[in-house]
């Protein structure tokens, strides 16, 4: 036979020998050694001894216990208050009205931006872009469904007149041409 042949049972021979090494060393010592047993070598562990367990205890009586005879919700008779020769009492005074919930204050909103429409062209494309300016003269270029400033929304370009809507707000205002205003 070749070499692999002979590899895999040799494996196995050696495998079935160390785990046969392995169950006899910890199963004690053989019948016929009883002598052996008894002296424990120089070195060698000595397994500790198991507890005696008591079962005539099991019929004894129990010492009383106070665990669960407790009642939680007795708390006794209250203190008595030592009395003093003191000016009586002022009235209760009246609880105060809840105050209302504490709201957050409003995000600071943005100054208006004011914005004249100059005009519109048309592209390359045949795309019609609104021409705005605002009051700091800053031009700004659009077409219809783009935010410009990121505040204005072109909504529609007419040939007059350009509708906007400020982001965030549902209002949509006209802006005549060469007209100005909020």
């Amino acid at each position: 036979m070749s070499r692999r042949r002979w590899a895999v049972p040799a494996l196995l021979l050696a495998a079935a020998a160390f785990a046969g090494w392995i169950v006899l060393r910890d199963s004690g010592p053989a019948p016929g050694h009883a002598a052996a047993a008894e002296e424990p070598r120089a070195g060698a562990r000595r397994e500790p001894e198991v507890p005696r367990i008591d079962l005539a205890r099991l019929d004894r009586e129990r010492p009383a216990s106070g665990v669960g005879r407790r009642d939680i919700f007795d708390f006794g008779a209250a203190e008595p208050v030592p009395m003093r020769s003191v000016a009586p009492a002022p009235p209760p005074v009246e609880a105060a009205p809840t105050p209302p919930p504490v709201t957050a204050p409003p995000a600071p909103s943005l100054p208006p931006l004011n914005v004249k429409y100059v005009g519109a062209f048309e592209g390359k494309r045949g795309l019609k872009i609104a021409v705005l300016m605002t009051d700091r003269k800053e031009v700004l270029t659009g077409q219809a469904g783009e935010v410009v400033a990121n505040r204005i929304k072109i909504v529609r370009i007419g040939l007059e007149s350009v509708d906007v809507q400020e982001v965030g707000s549902d209002q949509v205002r006209r802006i005549p041409l060469r007209g100005g205003g909020n």
